[in-house]
């Protein structure tokens, strides 16, 4: 079960901060990044299993980036967020100053 608002996930019953593998400021960057890149999805009124058909991945990729069991690299992040309609870029400033 996850708590992506959170960044914990429990793995074989254990919690894990997947926000913890990077730095304090990036950790806490990407974490708001993926949290801006769910609530897009959601806003736009696309499931999990869609934005999967978009980006030519099934459903689990999408859950997994969005409950912090795997990481998007930059060009899976910029891919996901414009098969959203979202601008990559300012998702990525408003994480940062956030």
């Amino acid at each position: 079960m996850g708590y992506p608002e959170s960044g914990f996930i429990e793995v074989a019953g254990f919690f894990f901060n997947w926000r913890s593998n990077l730095s304090s400021f990036h950790a806490i960057v990407y974490g708001r990044m993926i949290d801006a890149l769910v609530s897009a999805r959601k806003a736009a009124n696309v499931t999990q299993a869609e934005l999967g058909q978009r980006i030519g991945q099934r459903q689990t990729f999408v859950s997994k980036f969005e409950l912090g069991e795997r990481r998007l690299d930059p060009a899976e992040f910029v891919k996901v967020s414009r098969a959203i309609g979202a601008d990559p870029y300012a998702i990525m400033k408003s994480a940062e100053s956030d």
